[in-house]
């Protein structure tokens, strides 16, 4: 599975520590290698379209197009629950990368 993210993802990715960098970027590894056979701790359905990959608190919100992976967003989970308009901006967003061909 190719995995690619966003450019603000990017950006906010630099934001961690190196400790933490090093964390998102085992987990990413392990979806690589893995796909969706990673064990709930690490990878979550959240909805139809969106998964949660899981680096400790620091969760990786992506949806999948053709086989790729893409990563749409990058936060630090401070809630018990993410909010269901969450759910809804990150669908648009990722329609709207799918029409660009990300």
């Amino acid at each position: 599975m190719k995995i690619y993210t966003d450019k603000r993802v990017d950006k906010k990715l630099q934001l961690f520590s190196d400790i933490e960098q090093a964390r998102i970027g085992r987990v990413i590894n392990a979806l690589k290698e893995k796909g969706f056979s990673l064990n709930e701790s690490d990878l979550k359905k959240l909805s139809k379209e969106i998964w949660e990959l899981r680096a400790g608190n620091i969760r990786l919100l992506f949806g999948v197009v053709e086989s790729n992976a893409i990563i749409v967003n990058v936060f630090v989970k401070k809630t018990q629950k993410t909010r269901h308009w969450y759910f809804k901006w990150l669908i648009f967003t990722e329609q709207i990368q799918t029409k660009n061909g990300v």
